[in-house]
């Protein structure tokens, strides 16, 4: 399984998180499709806008119950460490309060391609101590069974200025 392939009769098939990666991969390079790529709008933009929201509430709170309802079952991502989690490691580290005072989201982007979209945004806080950070954030939203879930987030450091 670490080859990411776990055998079937029908040959090697991908294991949930390489069909992750590999889904995050197409939707980059198709954002490299200005035709095919177009900024939400609409019902689809506002339903996004909210999940995006509750998902930042549920970050603050500590709310695992909304993250289980947020997060794909094959959900994975990546830590602005390197570190790659699926959802029960996301689980588990989301019951520690952040050490996030004052945060705030800025340049919020969202883009639909069908039955998947992604936002992406910068964030911007201070530590308890006042350490100034900078993050920013992207996150694949998939639509199944009519709903929009969480399959992939990755968050990269940024140097605070």
């Amino acid at each position: 399984m670490f080859s990411g392939v776990a055998p079937s009769a029908a040959g090697p098939q991908p294991a949930p998180m390489a069909r992750t990666a590999l889904a995050l991969l197409a939707l980059v390079l198709a954002a490299g499709l200005p035709a095919r790529a177009a900024e939400a709008t609409g019902p689809e933009e506002t339903a996004l806008r909210q999940l995006n929201d509750d998902y930042v509430k549920a970050f603050l709170s500590c709310d695992t119950t909304r993250f289980k309802a947020l997060l794909a079952d094959d959900f994975a991502g990546v830590l602005a460490d390197g570190r790659v989690i699926d959802k029960a490691e996301f689980l588990r580290e989301a019951q520690v309060r952040p050490d996030a005072l004052d945060l705030r989201l800025h340049g919020v982007v969202i883009h639909a391609y069908g039955d998947s979209a992604m936002v992406m945004a910068a964030v911007s806080y201070h530590r308890a101590d006042g350490t100034s950070v900078r993050t920013r954030y992207t996150t694949l939203y998939v639509r199944r069974d009519a709903s929009w879930v969480i399959a992939w987030v990755q968050w990269t450091r940024v140097q605070a200025q």
